[in-house]
């Protein structure tokens, strides 16, 4: 796993996504990762939304957000009610999309200057 602290003003963006990769502010990544206002972190070892653990909500809460997104894979996939308690227990919004929703929904919170963390699921498997 990588962390990649926001040292600019800007927010992350993702510039671009398809089933094996995403770009966020123009840079490649062909792994799972968690993007925020404040911070990426790529190298996540995810394939689908079964190998999420609460190690991986703790990466997501750890930035503080108003919003969780999920971005499942390809297919709208929840995850096991009992790794979402944390979530709930802080008020904290949760929702569960595709990766290209994910994505288009992020950027839309984003330029709305939310706080928002989004786990993106790449599957690397063939």
């Amino acid at each position: 796993m990588q962390l990649h602290e926001n040292s600019h003003e800007s927010a992350k963006q993702i510039t671009a996504i398809t089933e094996q990769s995403i770009s966020i502010n123009s840079e490649v990544f062909s792994s799972s990762c968690i993007i925020s206002n404040t911070r990426l972190i790529t190298e996540i070892d995810i394939q689908s939304v079964d190998d999420l653990r609460p190690e991986h909500i703790k990466y997501l809460l750890d930035s503080e957000p108003e919003l969780i997104l999920l971005g499942s894979g390809c297919q709208h996939v929840f995850p096991a009610i009992d790794l979402l308690t944390p979530i709930a227990k802080q008020n904290i919004g949760f929702e569960v999309m595709n990766n290209q929703s994910a994505a288009r929904t992020y950027n839309v919170l984003i330029a709305e200057e939310r706080k928002v963390a989004c786990l993106i699921i790449l599957s690397t498997k063939s």
